[in-house]
């Protein structure tokens, strides 16, 4: 009962966003850390002086976690387009047909199911933690949607996985072997469909969550079951 009106309530803003990607014009920016209450003016205008941009009133740190973003940030992705954000019939599942399943997720490939700026949105995102952490950047194209079946503890839940080759993805999704492994859980809300991202590396014993809300604004360190 509860993954049904789990995938009512995700259905319907999938289709909300559909509307809202075809009625907004086309808009570019990029994660920004949530703001703390004890934060002052004077830390305003610091941000602002030292060549900060703003997004929609917030302010954007260069220095969020404390690392320099560089690469990552020459990006521009877009927040919406023409297409959907997903490509899924009435009972939630895409229109492709899937290239791996074990008994806990269906896998798909990203082309056919992502809406294109959506895949361009999530890849850049990606790339903004990857880079805050330490770790290789991705370009997209070692890329599946991954579905929880009947028997995963999150059964429908849809996460996108994002690799550096597609070696790396192949050993992970068909062998478990993911020594590196960035994903992006897509986790309906009232008013839209947040993404919390999640990146580890075994090797150094580093796991990173971050959420992502609909309109951009980053809450870092946290995954977006905790954020409102």
């Amino acid at each position: 009962m509860r993954t049904f009106i789990f995938l009512l309530a995700f259905l319907g803003l999938l289709q909300s966003t559909l509307v809202d990607a075809q009625d907004k014009p086309e808009l570019k920016y990029k994660p920004y850390p949530s703001k703390k209450s004890g934060e002052s003016k004077e830390d305003d205008t610091n941000s602002k002086s030292s060549g900060s941009s703003s997004t929609k009133g917030s302010v954007l740190s260069n220095k969020p976690f404390g690392v320099e973003p560089n690469l990552s940030l020459k990006h521009r992705p877009p927040n919406s387009g023409n297409e959907p954000l997903l490509r899924l019939d009435s009972k939630l599942k895409p229109l492709t047909e899937p290239v791996y399943e074990n008994d806990r997720l269906t896998f798909y490939d990203c082309q056919g199911v992502l809406g294109r700026w959506f895949q361009e949105l999530i890849t850049a995102e990606m790339n903004y933690f990857n880079e805050l952490v330490e770790l290789p950047m991705v370009n997209g194209q070692a890329c599946v949607v991954g579905i929880g079946t009947t028997k995963s503890l999150t059964a429908g839940r849809i996460n996108v996985q994002l690799y550096a080759s597609t070696r790396q993805m192949n050993d992970c999704v068909r062998d478990d072997r993911c020594p590196i492994f960035r994903s992006v859980s897509l986790i309906p809300k009232t008013d839209n469909v947040y993404r919390s991202y999640f990146l580890s590396d075994l090797n150094r014993k580093l796991i990173s969550q971050q959420c992502v809300t609909s309109k951009g604004k980053l809450h870092p360190d946290t995954t977006c079951y905790t954020v409102d």
